[in-house]
C-alpha cells in the first residue's frame, strides 16, 4: 500500500496512521476505516483511496490548519522525551496538531497514559491559546493533580545577586506551574532585581524542570534559570524633549540618580509617573512620557531619554459637593481655590482638606471622595466630590 500527496508526513509514518498493514488481508470496510481514520485526524483536507486487490492506494491533501503542541506542566519527560513517545502511538504527531479534528484527542490520550503510569490519577485537558483570539498553539495540561513549585535556583547568578533574587520568588514558590505563565513570572521578577542594581542586559533562560519528590498533591519540582548577568551600567544623564510647559530643570528634579550610580531602572518608572503628576497639576490630564536608554558598551553607561507629549492644557468646570448641609457645602465653596475657568489642577482635590484644616475644621475626622468627569471637547474638567465620615477605630 502506498500514502501519497502529503509534504508535511512521512510515507511509513502515513501508512501507520492508517492503522493497516502491508501483508494483511482487508476488506471493504477495512479500507474505508483506514480512510476515516486518516480524515478524522483532522491532517488533511481530502483524502481518497482506490484498491486493485493487490495494492492500495491513497491519496491525501494536507491541511495548513497547524499549531504547536504546548505540554503545560508535564514535567516527567522533557518535550523531545513526550513527542518520541507519542509519536510511537499517534504516527501523525511530530510536535505540531490540526485546528480540527481528532489527532490532539489522540495526543491527550496518551498523555493520560503516561498520568496514570506515574501518578496513577489525572488527566489531560487541551485547549487552544489564546482562548478568544486565533490560536497560536494547542496547549495540553494535567489536571486533577497539583505540580508545585518549590525552589528556583539562578546558576550563573553571583552570591550577592542571588541573595536578592530569592525574595523576588517569594510569589512563585508554592504555586502551580505552568509553562505559559511561569518562565515569564519568574524573568518578570528576575529582571527587577538586576534592573535596579543596574544589569540592563541580564538574561534568564528557560527554565529546566526536576522532580524533587512526590507530594500528597502531586509532584514537587525545582526550577532551574540560567541567569548570564551582563555588564553593570552606570547613569550617565537624562535628556528631556517635547516639553514646553515645564522647563527641563524642574524635569530633572524628578530623577533620584546620581551621575555614576548604578541605572536604576525603577527610578525611571518613579521619574515618568512623577513627570505626568506634575503635568497634572497644570492641567495636561492626558500627557505621555516615552523613555528609550542609549547604552555605551564600553563604557558601560546609560543615557536615558524621555519624550513627552504634553496635549492639551484643561481647566476647572463645575463642582459638586454632596453628603454636607447646604452651610458647610458654602464654606467648602468659599475655600476651594480653583474657580470655573481656571487652570484645572488634578492633584488639588487630593490634599484638599489637608491643606485647609482651619477653614473646615468642622470636617476633621471627615475624608473626600471625587470623580473627575473629563470633556476632552471643551478641554474642562468637572469634579464631583463627596464627603464620607470615617469610622473611628474602637478604643
Amino acid at each position: 500500500m502506498s500514502v501519497t500527496g502529503s509534504n508535511r508526513f512521512s510515507q511509513s509514518d502515513l501508512v501507520n496512521a492508517t492503522g493497516l498493514r502491508i501483508g494483511s488481508n482487508v476488506t471493504a470496510d477495512d479500507l474505508r476505516l483506514a480512510a476515516d481514520r486518516l480524515n478524522q485526524s483532522g491532517a488533511f483536507t481530502q483524502v481518497t483511496y482506490r484498491f486493485d486487490r493487490q495494492v492500495a492506494t491513497y491519496v491525501v491533501a494536507d491541511s495548513d490548519q497547524f499549531v504547536p503542541a504546548s505540554f503545560e506542566n508535564f514535567v516527567w519527560l522533557s518535550d523531545s522525551e513526550l513527542t518520541r513517545r507519542i509519536h510511537d502511538s499517534v504516527p501523525l504527531f511530530s510536535g505540531s496538531v490540526p485546528l480540527a479534528g481528532n489527532l490532539k484527542d489522540q495526543v491527550a490520550g496518551v498523555l493520560d497514559s503516561l498520568l496514570k503510569e506515574k501518578e496513577g490519577r489525572g488527566q489531560t485537558v487541551v485547549v487552544p491559546f489564546p482562548p478568544s483570539a486565533p490560536a497560536v498553539s494547542m496547549q495540553f495540561r494535567a489536571e486533577g493533580l497539583k505540580i508545585t513549585i518549590a525552589r528556583v535556583d539562578f546558576p550563573g547568578a553571583a552570591p550577592e545577586r542571588l541573595a536578592l533574587l530569592q525574595p523576588a520568588m517569594k510569589g512563585i514558590i508554592g504555586t502551580g506551574y505552568s509553562r505559559s505563565a511561569t518562565p515569564d513570572a519568574i524573568r518578570k521578577n528576575a529582571t527587577q532585581v538586576y534592573g535596579k542594581l543596574g544589569y540592563l542586559k541580564a538574561q534568564f533562560n528557560v527554565p529546566r524542570v526536576s522532580i524533587l519528590n512526590e507530594d500528597a498533591d502531586g509532584p514537587l519540582i525545582a526550577l532551574e534559570v540560567p541567569a548570564d548577568e551582563g555588564p553593570q551600567y552606570t547613569f550617565a544623564g537624562a535628556e528631556w524633549n517635547g516639553n514646553h510647559v515645564v522647563s527641563t530643570a524642574d524635569l530633572a528634579k524628578l530623577i533620584d540618580l546620581k551621575l555614576g550610580a548604578p541605572a536604576d531602572t525603577s527610578q525611571l518608572s518613579v521619574a515618568i509617573a512623577r513627570a505626568r503628576s506634575f503635568y497634572g497639576t497644570k492641567g495636561f490630564m492626558y500627557v505621555q512620557v516615552r523613555a528609550t536608554a542609549t547604552l555605551d558598551n564600553e563604557k558601560h553607561t546609560s543615557v536615558i531619554h524621555l519624550d513627552i507629549d504634553e496635549g492639551s492644557q484643561y481647566h476647572m468646570g463645575k463642582l459638586e459637593l454632596s453628603n454636607l448641609p447646604p452651610q458647610q457645602i458654602e464654606v467648602v465653596r468659599r475655600v476651594w481655590e480653583i474657580k470655573p475657568g481656571d487652570v484645572y489642577d488634578s492633584d488639588y482635590p487630593k490634599t484638599f482638606l489637608e491643606n485647609h484644616p482651619r477653614e473646615l475644621e468642622f470636617l476633621d475626622g471627615w475624608a473626600a471622595t471625587y470623580t473627575q468627569t473629563i470633556d476632552d471637547d471643551r478641554h474642562i474638567v468637572d469634579l464631583s466630590m463627596k464627603f464620607v465620615k470615617m469610622q473611628q477605630a474602637p478604643q
